[in-house]
């Protein structure tokens, strides 16, 4: 059973993180992700998982293209406009994905991995 997922779902999903992307971006992705769809097959995945998959996929595809969000805009000449990229979610969002896809179909997608940020002090004395 292959799943479909639509430009417009993915561009809602967006949305409502706040990010955006031009369509002809977001079809390529769901284009790639649609690669998966004999190892969600093979693994037995509900429909609605399968589709939750291949959108958390496809918007972390998105973040690794540096997706961002408008933040602020001003304008009346101070022109002026702010931006948040996306990697304030996208750490949650692929642990989700790796809980969802426990058989590691999205493992071979060009999805970056968020690294964590490991702080150590070196005291001397």
């Amino acid at each position: 059973m292959t799943v479909n997922i639509t430009i417009e779902q993915a561009q809602e999903l967006l949305d409502s993180m706040g990010f955006e992307a031009p369509d002809f971006i977001i079809e390529s992705f769901i284009t790639i992700a649609n690669g998966i769809d004999d190892c969600l097959d093979a693994s037995n995945y509900s429909e609605n998982t399968a589709r939750l998959i291949k959108l958390y996929a496809v918007v972390l595809m998105l973040s690794s293209a540096d997706v961002r969000k408008t933040t602020s805009e001003h304008s009346p000449s101070g022109a002026s406009r702010s931006y948040q990229y996306f990697d304030d979610g996208r750490k949650q969002l692929a642990n989700l994905l790796s809980n969802l896809d426990t058989a590691g179909c999205t493992d071979a997608l060009p999805i970056s991995k968020p690294l964590s940020i490991v702080q150590f002090d070196v005291f001397r004395g």
